[in-house]
């Protein structure tokens, strides 16, 4: 009897979805586990660049997977930083889209108020792994929607907030006020 082995190849990210079909942005069973006890967490100090991208293309490379496809590399790379260090990032993908989005914006807000400083192993992941999350349209739509439902903040006089519905949904309460 001669036994097959069997190769998945290309490992596909798994997202969890809403019963709208949104991503969820909850974690996962596994992810709260992690998360509420301290005791699961990695605390042994951050890997270098180069032995954490060996280690991702081999385990690619073991499965038959494409050691020249980065997107596929980069969803073994394993997160340097944070309460799921040692988790790769197609498990992160997977399992807290919710913390996704977090890093994603926490980025962002850096890097718009000048303070974003991408010196560093930790940063180094970051950076991957904010390019790795970019580069599925599941991820880039959820942050498009949740820009889109971002609530202005309100206003300190009535009359200066937004009508919000109607063909004067645009335009603040005074300036309706002023075309009667």
């Amino acid at each position: 009897m001669k036994v097959k082995l069997i190769f998945p190849g290309k490992m596909k990210v798994c997202f969890r979805r809403g019963p709208t079909g949104y991503l969820r942005q909850d974690p996962s069973e596994e992810a709260k586990r992690i998360k509420d006890n301290p005791d699961l967490q990695d605390k042994s100090a951050p890997q270098g660049e180069d032995k954490i991208r060996e280690h991702a293309r081999s385990i690619v490379f073991m499965r038959g997977g494409d050691v020249s496809d980065r997107q596929e590399v980069l969803g073994e790379y394993t997160l340097q930083f944070g309460k799921y260090k040692g988790k790769t990032f197609r498990w992160l993908l997977e399992n807290d889209v919710g913390y996704t989005v977090y890093l994603m914006k926490k980025v962002e807000e850096e890097e718009r108020a000048g303070l974003f400083n991408p010196e560093g192993p930790k940063k180094d992941r970051l950076l991957s792994f904010t390019e790795y999350s970019r580069s599925f349209q599941d991820t880039e739509d959820l942050l498009k929607y949740l820009a889109e439902k971002t609530v202005e903040p309100s206003a300190v006089n009535e009359d200066d907030n937004l009508v919000g519905f109607g063909v004067h949904a645009k335009k603040t309460w005074r300036a309706v006020g002023k075309q009667s």
